[in-house]
């Protein structure tokens, strides 16, 4: 995040306020964001209500401007992987789900690529980062933080390609998100920032690559921040707070043709950038221009009707 943006932040954090005011059952209404009339627009459901109660987690952690984080499984314990952004040099840290206790601190190997990493998704063992400008990183853990195993390469074509030292650049990627066990032809999802859509990630040659002529539309212009796929494969998104930390859940994501956003509720803390999620547990993680990031965890169960 730049430093005229981190401004803008504190301005609009100071006007709105945090929503952190929960539990609160939230339904579905005209202000949530609605898709255009596209083809490949996705259809706004009206489903149950959904009660989000925060839970006991630490409240920050000392990753700077935390914009994405990562299941994966560590000595033998799922942890939670968070990056930042640009200006920080790569660095990530380890945070334990149940406590919030950052367990371990340390910086990627970037090779030849800036550090605007703005995605992070786990696949078979290994992270995958995605800087603003489309390219991605992949890493593997060692017995002492990570190696680079692949990239940096540009997950773009044509005009949607940047330079590899760029930032906020053309799509302006800000998440990425990778299905465990995809059944269509995306095996996951770029969330671009410029236009608040989730470009389809497919596999070429055992790299990814994304597909411009199919994404789903989901937030306004510069409000996008996140995506995450949890351990059933659903694909939740979070948008940071120009759009009031909205968080919604995008059904039926196999076809972006025919896919439905579900809005959740307003769920998150701070300028929330990070989402992940877990069983009936979503994580929000905040980027307002230093350290620590503020996170919060919240338990979330579909209301009877």
């Amino acid at each position: 995040m730049s430093a005229r943006t981190a401004v803008a932040v504190v301005v609009v954090v100071v006007g709105l306020g945090c929503r952190r005011d929960l539990p609160t059952s939230i339904e579905p209404t005209s202000a949530a964001p609605t898709a255009p009339t596209a083809p490949t627009a996705p259809a706004i459901t009206n489903e149950p209500a959904v009660t989000c109660v925060e839970a006991p987690f630490a409240s920050s952690t000392p990753v700077p401007e935390a914009s994405a984080a990562a299941w994966l499984t560590i000595d033998g314990a799922l942890r939670l992987v968070v990056t930042s952004d640009s200006g920080n040099h790569g660095a990530y840290g380890i945070v334990d789900p149940d406590t919030g206790a950052t367990t371990e601190t340390g910086s990627w190997p970037l090779g030849d690529a800036g550090d605007d990493l703005e995605g992070l998704a786990a696949r078979d063992g290994k992270l995958y980062g995605l800087s603003s400008a489309g390219y991605v990183h992949v890493w593997a853990r060692r017995a002492a933080g990570f190696a680079l195993v692949d990239g940096p390469y540009p997950i773009g074509h044509g005009d949607m390609v940047c330079d590899a030292h760029d930032t906020n650049c053309a799509k302006n990627y800000e998440g990425l998100c990778l299905a465990a066990h995809p059944t269509g032809p995306c095996v996951g999802f770029a969330a671009a920032k410029a236009d608040g859509r989730l470009y389809c990630l497919v596999e070429a040659r055992g790299r990814l690559a994304v597909n411009p002529a199919s994404s789903i539309a989901i937030s306004p212009a510069g409000a996008l921040a996140d995506c995450a796929f949890d351990d059933a494969d659903r694909l939740w998104v979070g948008s940071n707070i120009f759009e009031l930390n909205a968080v919604s859940r995008v059904d039926g994501w196999q076809d972006p043709r025919t896919a439905k956003v579900t809005p959740i509720g307003a769920i998150g803390v701070g300028f929330s950038e990070v989402i992940a999620a877990r069983g009936d547990l979503l994580y929000r993680m905040s980027d307002t221009g230093g350290a620590p990031s503020g996170m919060a965890k919240f338990r979330c169960t579909a209301n009877e009707r």
